[in-house]
C-alpha cells in the first residue's frame, strides 16, 4: 500500500474510532450497556451472599422501614434481588410490589414461598416497564454503587417516582451525599506510582513517562478494605441531591474541590465515598471511618506529595457522566 493509501486508511480508522467513542458516550447507549451489565452482575448469588451478610446495610434498612411504613401503605421495591428489603417491608404493610429484571427473582420467589410470605407480588421486568393501576405510597431502593450514582439510581428512581409514586409519597433512602476527600494512606500500605519509588537504592523515576500510558484502572482503584490513615481536610460532601426532586440532569459534569489541609501528612489520593439518608437520624455510609459494609471504596490516585496544615488542596474532576466513573478525568 502506498503512502497515500496508508494515510486514507489511517484517517478512516481514526474516524471510525471517534464515531464508536461518540456512540458509546450517548446516554441511551450507556444506559442499555449498564442494564445488561447489571443483569449479569447480580444474576447469581456471589454478590448477594455479601450483601445479605452486610449488617450495617440490612440494619439501616430495617430500622428505616420500621420507622416509616404504615399498615395501609403500598410499597414498591426497586431491584429486589433476593427479596430481603421486600420481605422486611412486608412485615409492616399489606402489600409490596417487588421489581427485578434479572433471573435472581426466582431466588426471591423461592424464599417467599419457604417463609410463607404471601403479601409480596413479584414482577420480572425492568422498572421502566413496570406500572400499577394505582400509585404507591413508598418507593424502597438500594441502587447505590460504590461511587453512589454508578448503579443508575437517579434515572431509575426518578422514572418510578414520576410515574408510580403518589404525590407526597416517600422514597427510602432519599437524600444522597457524595464525598471526594484527600487522604493519607497507612504507611505500610501506601502504594505511590512506581516512578516515585526507590527500592534498595534503585531509582524508578525513569518510569514517569509511562504514567500517561497507564489505563484508567491504574488511577481509579476499588478497595475492599480502605487503608486510611487520616483525612487531610474537613470532610464535606461535594454533591448533595434529594431523590424527591432530583433526576439525572442534576448530576454535575464538573466538581471542583478546594480546601485547606487541617492535618499534615502525605497526599496519596482522594477517597470517594457516600452517605445516604433515610431521615435526619438513619443513614448508611461506605466511608472508611464508618462500619465496614459490602461496598468497595473508590480511590482516585495522584502523585504523592507532602502537605502541611493550611496548605490548599485542590481537585478538578470532569465527567461526561458522573454515574459512569470511566468518564471521569481529574487533576
Amino acid at each position: 500500500m502506498g503512502s497515500f493509501g496508508a494515510r486514507v486508511l489511517g484517517v478512516a480508522v481514526d474516524t471510525a474510532a471517534r464515531v464508536r467513542s461518540r456512540i458509546a458516550r450517548h446516554p441511551k447507549v450507556r444506559g442499555l450497556a449498564y442494564d445488561l451489565r447489571n443483569r449479569r452482575q447480580f444474576a447469581d448469588l456471589q454478590l448477594h451472599d455479601i450483601m445479605l451478610a452486610d449488617r450495617p446495610r440490612v440494619d439501616a434498612y430495617e430500622a428505616a422501614l420500621r420507622a416509616h411504613l404504615r399498615p395501609d401503605d403500598v410499597v414498591v421495591d426497586l431491584g429486589t434481588g433476593t427479596g430481603v428489603l421486600a420481605f422486611l417491608a412486608a412485615r409492616h404493610v399489606a402489600r409490596v410490589e417487588a421489581i427485578e429484571h434479572g433471573p435472581i427473582i426466582e431466588a426471591a420467589q423461592a424464599v417467599a414461598a419457604a417463609n410463607g410470605i404471601g403479601n409480596v407480588g413479584f414482577h420480572h421486568t425492568h422498572s421502566r416497564s413496570f406500572s400499577l393501576p394505582e400509585r404507591a405510597d413508598v418507593l424502597v431502593h438500594e441502587q447505590i454503587g460504590p461511587a453512589l450514582f454508578d448503579e443508575n439510581v437517579l434515572a431509575n428512581v426518578a422514572d418510578l417516582r414520576d410515574r408510580v409514586l403518589k404525590p407526597g409519597g416517600r422514597i427510602l433512602p432519599h437524600r444522597l451525599e457524595l464525598f471526594i476527600e484527600p487522604v493519607q494512606l497507612r504507611e505500610e500500605l501506601r502504594f505511590p506510582p512506581a516512578w516515585q519509588q526507590e527500592v534498595h537504592g534503585i531509582d524508578f523515576s525513569a518510569l514517569r513517562g509511562f504514567g500517561e500510558r497507564q489505563p484508567f484502572d491504574y488511577w481509579y482503584r476499588l478497595l475492599r478494605e480502605f487503608p486510611l490513615d487520616h483525612f487531610l481536610c474537613r470532610v464535606e460532601p461535594v454533591v448533595t441531591l434529594d431523590l424527591m426532586t432530583a433526576g439525572p440532569q442534576d448530576l454535575p459534569h464538573r466538581i471542583t474541590y478546594e480546601h485547606p489541609a487541617t492535618r499534615a501528612g502525605s497526599l496519596d489520593g482522594f477517597c470517594v465515598h457516600f452517605r445516604v439518608w433515610f431521615d435526619d437520624e438513619i443513614s448508611l455510609s461506605n466511608s472508611p471511618e464508618a462500619p465496614q459494609t459490602s461496598w468497595v471504596t473508590p480511590f482516585l490516585r495522584v502523585e504523592s506529595r507532602p502537605v502541611d496544615v493550611g496548605d490548599p488542596i485542590r481537585l478538578d474532576l470532569h465527567a461526561d457522566d458522573l454515574a459512569l466513573p470511566r468518564t471521569w478525568r481529574w487533576r
